[in-house]
């Protein structure tokens, strides 16, 4: 597993240890003071540094308002506005022709998705597809923070959104890597994928062998 993810889990968990153990002020603050550190680790430049900011924000006034309320709902309330926010942002960035799709892909996978034009309808319907399983994701956060207790959402909200999740994400890297194939000449056969600049097999394999 990637360690960034791992190291993502750490406010989460730090939170839900601390509910077990301190007042729900101690709780937040021990969740934000681990949140600001994953954001300082994990900070990125350009358009997902952004966005990390973007989230950090809403953890930041989250925990104030829950701290202030004594409220550790107030505090995981900031998961479901996240997705509530962020789905506009997808697709405000199609409608301006920037696809945030687009944008992140290019900047996680430049030798793939660098091959996509910004404009490609591709980077528009997952830019959709993901405002709509953001409102989906916010509409049942919200439902499980209000049916169940602190320590019953943070474990079902996390089992329940992850499969869902990493389907999204499977589709969204076949789509992109299919489309990439289809925007430059690969000089393989599919299937036969070689690192950029790496002669083809059948070359390789019809070399003479010595000097």
């Amino acid at each position: 597993m990637n360690p960034r993810i791992l190291l993502s889990l750490t406010p989460v968990v730090v939170f839900f240890l601390l509910t077990r153990v301190a007042p729900p002020q101690l709780a937040i603050l021990g969740g934000f003071g681990a949140s600001a550190f994953v954001f300082y680790v994990t900070r990125g430049d350009r358009l997902i540094g952004l966005l990390t900011a973007f989230g950090f924000v809403i953890v930041a006034v989250a925990a104030t308002i829950g701290i202030i309320w004594n409220s550790e709902k107030a505090y995981l309330a900031s998961g479901p506005v996240s997705d509530f926010l962020l789905a506009p942002l997808y697709v405000g960035s199609v409608l301006i022709g920037k696809p945030l799709v687009g944008g992140i892909s290019r900047q996680l996978f430049p030798a793939i998705a660098g091959l996509v034009p910004m404009n490609a309808p591709v980077f528009a319907w997952l830019s959709v597809a993901w405002a709509g399983f953001d409102i989906l994701h916010g509409v049942g956060r919200t439902y499980l923070l209000t049916e169940l207790s602190v320590g019953e959402y943070i474990i079902w909200s996390r089992l329940l959104s992850w499969p869902p999740t990493a389907l999204l994400l499977g589709i969204t890297t076949f789509f992109i890597v299919r489309e990439a194939r289809r925007h430059v000449d690969f000089r393989f056969s599919i299937g036969d994928f070689r690192p950029w600049g790496a002669r083809p097999r059948r070359e390789v394999e019809t070399a003479p062998d010595g000097p």
